[in-house]
């Protein structure tokens, strides 16, 4: 068996009472229908032979059956899709779990749409082997083995067709597994390469409609849509030949067992439940080929899925937990890292210190490390030698670092909600009119940002960030281009609001914005991953002048 499909089918352990639900309901259900088929083919025969049977009580019989069978079926679909779900739930929050776990180092790469693919695509999918293929597998196997055996007990030659015909039905998936996998990692692909680009035009309809790209990007998506078409039809076709050779495999079997059943059952009152007990291994043999004929795109899924929930987490989990002090200050010692392990170093012995109470700025051109120092802080990654610490204490050791440090990224995502809703995204208690007051934003709370903010202007969705960060009442700010998208007057007064936080922090910005750099206590010149220069602003003007914008 397939590791992910061995790995999901491991899942359905947490809920054993509901899988053996499903199993008792499916396995009672078939037997009942099986039992009702001989029931009603004895009764069958003796009406045939012109023999006596207490027709009561086998109608009875039957009747009972059919009601067990209807009613085993009914329960069983409600056990199934309900065990299915609740493993889709646990796998949805393991999916969520893994992609915090790994982001964002190991989600370079991964498009969101290829990830909602896998959220919600892949595992609607999985829904089909939960509530459509463990239990019927043990049922058909059992209902196989019990009906050949009643059977065999009329006259072993019964089974001299039906047998051998019914492996035959349950190889038929074997003989296209290369195909099926390969029109399964197909369809998979070309569903979450759709996807993505779908997510990636929404998105970018603004730019789209500007650039007068609606058009082009229309014929993209309708050529991923046709490749999607060919690979939906290659998997239904091969689909389509399965079912079509499971069906001629399931006549010739029929048309052998009644030709035998004539040739060796002598009693017309035997004969009806000696066709029905050696034809009985037919449909279970017809059913795993069914249920087996979606194992490439179960795969496919499963494999995605399980890839993902699987990834290592991008740094250790925090061992030896020590206390961060109340006025805790950041140290770089020594910082070397480089992205892949074959890649160039990318800091190279970076070495600086940002006290609490105090703003440093960290200043370079493009590629001098800054943004790699901000994810080091925030330990995306860990350095590859030398240390970061928190008040003393190394970054592996800071339990709930995001308690302690917190950041205003240049790039700033605000989720579809409130102004509130947004703020308190970090700090559910917190004073959000007081965040906004500091982060310089007369708006009402109240009012929805749209999805990634898209009704508010570049500055309020600065601002909305800046508030954002403040509530948590972390003691370490980092303001990485906090202020780029604000005019000089608005980056004035928020520049003033902020040097009043930051007496109760220990702030790091990294800016380009002259105004910006001149308002830091201390400043840090980075030049290919290395600090080359450190002191006021004074001190490095010159230094400085070919790095910065005037912010004008």
């Amino acid at each position: 068996m397939n590791p992910s499909i061995r790995w999901l089918a491991g899942a359905v352990g947490s809920h054993r009472r509901a899988f053996l639900s499903t199993l008792a309901a499916n396995l009672l259900g078939q037997l009942a229908v099986l039992g009702a088929a001989v029931t009603g083919a004895w009764l069958v025969g003796r009406v045939i032979s012109g023999q006596t049977a207490p027709f009561d009580l086998v109608g009875a019989l039957l009747g009972g059956l059919v009601v067990v069978a209807t009613l085993a079926a009914w329960w069983e679909t409600y056990v199934a899709h309900d065990l299915a779900y609740l493993v889709l739930a646990r796998l949805r929050g393991q999916v969520y779990d893994a992609i915090a776990r790994i982001a964002p180092a190991r989600l370079l790469g991964r498009r969101s749409g290829d990830l909602s693919a896998a959220v919600l695509s892949d595992i609607e999918t999985l829904e089909w082997l939960f509530a459509h293929t463990l239990a019927q597998l043990v049922t058909a196997a059992t209902v196989l083995v019990a009906g050949s055996a009643a059977a065999a007990l009329i006259d072993p030659l019964l089974l001299a067709v039906s047998l051998p015909l019914a492996a035959c039905v349950l190889t038929v998936p074997l003989w296209l597994r290369k195909a099926s996998r390969k029109h399964g990692d197909e369809l998979r692909a070309a569903t979450a390469e759709l996807t993505s680009d779908v997510v990636d035009t929404v998105q970018g309809m603004r730019e789209l409609a500007a650039f007068r790209a609606v058009g082009r990007r229309r014929e993209l998506l309708a050529a991923k849509t046709r490749r999607l078409a060919r690979a939906q039809a290659a998997n239904a076709a091969r689909g389509g030949l399965e079912a079509a050779v499971t069906d001629l495999l399931i006549a010739v079997a029929a048309a052998g067992t009644l030709l035998l059943v004539a040739t060796v059952i002598r009693s017309p009152a035997d004969a009806p439940v000696a066709m029905v007990l050696a034809a009985s291994s037919l449909g279970p043999a017809a059913q795993v080929a069914l249920l087996l004929k979606e194992y490439g795109t179960l795969r496919a899924a499963a494999e995605r899925v399980h890839t993902l929930v699987t990834a290592p987490a991008n740094v250790a989990p925090v061992s030896s937990p020590r206390p961060v002090g109340d006025r805790p200050d950041v140290v770089f010692e020594d910082v070397r890292f480089r992205y892949t392990p074959d890649g160039p170093e990318v800091l190279r012995g970076v070495s600086f210190r940002v006290p609490y109470g105090k703003t440093v700025a960290l200043v370079g051109a493009s590629g001098a490390g800054k943004s790699t120092c901000v994810s080091l802080l925030l330990r995306y990654w860990d350095p590859d030698a030398g240390r970061i610490l928190v008040g003393g204490v190394p970054l592996p050791q800071v339990e709930d670092l995001h308690r302690h440090v917190t950041v205003v990224p240049q790039d700033v995502h605000l989720f579809a909600g409130t102004v509130a809703e947004n703020v308190r995204l970090g700090a559910p208690d917190a004073d959000v009119a007081s965040a906004l007051r500091t982060a310089q934003l007369a708006m009402d709370p109240e009012i929805s940002v749209g999805e990634r903010g898209v009704t508010l202007s570049g500055g309020q969705r600065a601002r909305v960030a800046v508030a954002r960060a403040l509530a948590t009442g972390a003691p370490v700010l980092v303001l990485d281009e906090a202020v780029a998208n604000l005019d000089t007057g608005n980056e004035t007064r928020l520049a003033e609001a902020l040097e009043e936080a930051a007496e109760g922090r220990a702030t790091l910005v990294v800016a380009h914005r002259l105004s910006t750099i001149r308002r830091a206590d201390h400043i840090v010149l980075l030049e290919d991953g290395r600090v080359v220069a450190e002191g006021s602003y004074a001190e490095l003007a010159d230094r400085l002048s070919h790095l910065v914008t005037s912010g004008s």
